[in-house]
């Protein structure tokens, strides 16, 4: 019996009225995918490079594919194409309402354009399609920190919490959440078990470093911001963290290394310039100092009087007139 008979008769045994659109064609002993089908799995599964053609096709030939619009939707966001993206998550979510992972992800790029409040509501949607989408209830708990809505936001990542106990990005966005109402103690408590949840997290660390650093335990601070810098080397915020760490600490040279090494992978870090001048500054280095002073300047940080008062004094001192000279010399000038 030929393949596509055994197919057929498969296909009236099992009780199927088709294959599911799945056109099987003989090629000697193989068989041929349909080529829309072979298109729709590229949209799906391939890169974004690759994907989004091959999504452009399967919306001419099967235009309600709301699979492959939020596939198409989501890649354009992410591509930077946002109006677009936007157009196209939209008809997904007309197309197959109350989908939570579209929603999640028309939310993202609706953040993404400025629209924070639209970003809340499609959020929220998505939720109540799905209470167990994380990834929504933690951009969630995120855009709400970020609005400045602390309550709201440690709400709703406590409640993540409690449907995701090992979740490590929860613990570390609460940590944050916490330090913004001014609850320096159970901020470290969550940073903590963020890193313990994901050793390997540098942002984790980092913050922690700051948080430890603000809390005055300088020891602990600095073997965080450690950890996180060598796990990350290329992170700027962990070296510039250190670097608040160290000069907290008195350890002027070694605050400097760290300022230095922020700034080696982000030139254009106004912070890192200013607190680099005023180390620099203390160890009577004018020259360097007064470089990274004008980049602050240049990048917007305007520095505080006494910072200003401090360089003049150390690097640009009055100059005193040799002793019996000037206007008011006694000395008898020679006669003509």
């Amino acid at each position: 019996m030929s393949t596509i008979r055994n197919v057929w008769c498969l296909c009236l045994i099992l009780g199927i009225g088709g294959c599911g659109g799945m056109e099987v064609k003989e090629e000697g002993n193989k068989t041929q995918e349909d080529p829309l089908e072979s298109l729709h799995r590229a949209c799906l599964e391939q890169e974004g490079e690759n994907a989004v053609p091959a999504c452009r096709k399967v919306l001419r030939l099967r235009p309600k594919d709301y699979r492959a619009e939020h596939r198409l939707g989501w890649l354009l966001g992410q591509q930077g194409k946002i109006p677009e993206g936007i157009a196209h998550l939209r008809k997904a979510d007309k197309l197959h309402p109350n989908d939570s992972g579209i929603l999640c992800h028309l939310g993202m790029t609706l953040e993404k354009r400025g629209d924070r409040n639209g970003a809340m509501d499609t959020y929220r949607r998505a939720l109540r399609a799905d209470p167990k989408n994380t990834e929504a209830w933690l951009s969630l708990g995120i855009l709400l920190r970020k609005t400045g809505k602390k309550e709201e936001s440690e709400k709703e990542l406590r409640n993540l919490i409690r449907q995701d106990p090992k979740m490590a990005t929860a613990w570390a966005q609460l940590s944050l959440t916490l330090v913004q109402q001014g609850r320096l103690e159970e901020a470290i408590e969550a940073g903590s078990k963020a890193v313990a949840l994901k050793p390997d997290d540098a942002n984790a660390r980092s913050n922690l470093g700051l948080f430890l650093t603000n809390a005055g335990r300088i020891d602990e601070a600095v073997e965080e911001l450690n950890k996180a810098v060598q796990i990350e080397p290329e992170n700027a915020i962990a070296q510039y963290n250190l670097g608040l760490a160290y000069t907290k600490a008195d350890a002027l040279e070694e605050a400097a290394r760290a300022y230095l090494g922020a700034l080696n992978q982000r030139e254009s870090f106004p912070q890192a310039h200013h607190n680099l001048a005023v180390i620099l500054i203390g160890l009577g280095i004018c020259n360097e100092s007064k470089r990274h002073l004008d980049r602050s300047h240049d990048l917007g940080v305007k520095s505080a009087p006494i910072v200003l008062k401090q360089y003049q004094s150390v690097c640009e001192p009055p100059q005193e007139s040799p002793e019996g000279e000037g206007e008011n010399s006694d000395e008898k000038k020679p006669a003509g």
